[in-house]
């Protein structure tokens, strides 16, 4: 396939391409479709400015529907040779409609392409993983309703302290998730800004409609400034991931609680062998391994975050080849984030309490506070309360 910038005669070494393009092709067959839809906007804004006359705008949104059509049924996909999901777009509808197709580059560049592409992309992933957060945070409401009057043991420093309750536990989920959609909306937010029509960075001396593509694509506003749109790649993924990394924190929190207080030691809660598995030498075992995975997932995630603000660091402004390398650890961290919710419901869906091992762990120690209080309230200070029950103990 012949590239969008390559000139007569002149040919990229195959391992250098293989090196550039390789792995970033298989990105892009994930974003075909959100390149496609702001190919359809831009061509729209085209006619609407009078570069494209009618008939040609007709050819063009109907060879953008069939390559919709064609990726929806797996007959469009990237492949060795292929430069990039745009240079295979504007192939297809130049090979079908001649020089018509050549006209849906005008006023763009591949850079604000990409990002439009992955700024959709990254729109419908928040949009889903709100939806998910919602649907968890409804379901520990359920347990907490359900179970929420069961005592429990409240830990510090890995040992019992004070008498707690599944409403306290699972409550404080409640709340931290509730934080986490706040910065995943906020997030969401910054990312839900146009950059089509900023091109290279630095615009085009075409009166193009910027508005009315945003506005097309359901984006909230323009991102307005073009080298601030090359300049923030790299820096709103950052953002995004951060909100992510709170999420999977939270997760992180309940699948470490459920592996300690699942285990034979503490028998609090048991599952359903629906999100168990078992040893291949062991008979025995029953091995919650969900959770165990759960509990990694923060450490991927902020992993990938740091690789993305590492290569977006120390870059003059402007767009630079590195950034390309941003588009695998944000894909990543959406969908491990995306799939982390829906199995923490699973896994919460599974668990049940045992209400009986539960308070028989609320040993008499657990109340030394309580009754120091209790001291109080008949009008001793609380340091002299303090070290008559740590005497008593003693």
């Amino acid at each position: 396939m012949k590239k969008l910038w390559q000139k007569d005669g002149s040919k990229l070494n195959p391992e250098v391409e293989a090196f550039e393009t390789g792995g970033d092709l298989l990105l892009d067959q994930r974003l075909i479709k959100y390149d496609c839809l702001g190919s359809i906007a831009h061509a729209k804004m085209l006619h609407r400015i009078g570069i494209l006359s009618k008939e040609e705008l007709s050819q063009l949104l109907a060879g953008l529907t069939k390559i919709l059509q064609l990726y929806k049924q797996g007959k469009f996909n990237m492949e060795m040779g292929d430069e990039d999901m745009h240079t295979k777009i504007e192939d297809y509808l130049t090979g079908k409609y001649g020089e018509v197709g050549g006209k849906i580059h005008t006023g763009r560049s591949r850079n604000d392409q990409i990002l439009t592409a992955v700024r959709l992309y990254c729109k419908d992933q928040l949009e889903s993983i709100e939806k998910e957060l919602d649907i968890l945070i409804g379901s520990f409401t359920k347990f907490f309703k359900k179970y929420g009057s069961i005592k429990m043991p409240g830990f510090t420093h890995m040992q019992k302290a004070m008498p707690s309750s599944i409403a306290i536990w699972s409550g404080g989920f409640i709340e931290s998730l509730q934080d986490d959609k706040k910065t995943l909306k906020n997030a969401a937010d910054i990312n839900n800004q146009s950059p089509l029509g900023s091109a290279a960075g630095y615009g085009v001396p075409l009166k193009l409609d910027r508005i009315y593509t945003a506005k097309l694509l359901g984006f909230a506003r323009v991102q307005n400034n073009p080298l601030y749109c090359q300049n923030s790649k790299g820096k709103i993924e950052a953002v995004i991931l951060a909100s992510l990394v709170n999420i999977l924190q939270t997760i992180n929190k309940f699948a470490s609680d459920v592996m300690l207080f699942t285990t034979t030691e503490f028998q609090y809660f048991k599952t359903s062998s629906s999100v168990r598995t078992g040893s291949s030498i062991m008979p025995q075992k029953k091995n919650l391994d969900l959770a165990e995975l759960l509990r990694s997932k923060v450490h991927v995630v902020l992993g990938n975050y740091t690789q993305i603000v590492s290569m977006s660091g120390n870059l003059i402004s402007g767009y630079n080849r590195d950034l390309q390398d941003t588009k695998k650890p944000l894909l990543e961290s959406l969908e491990i984030t995306l799939n982390s919710v829906k199995v923490t419901n699973i896994l919460l869906n599974n668990l049940i309490p045992d209400k009986i091992a539960l308070e028989a762990s609320l040993t008499e120690e657990m109340y030394a506070t309580e009754r120091a209080l209790n001291l109080v309230k008949k009008g001793m200070s609380f340091r002299k309360a303090y070290k008559t029950i740590k005497a008593e103990d003693l």
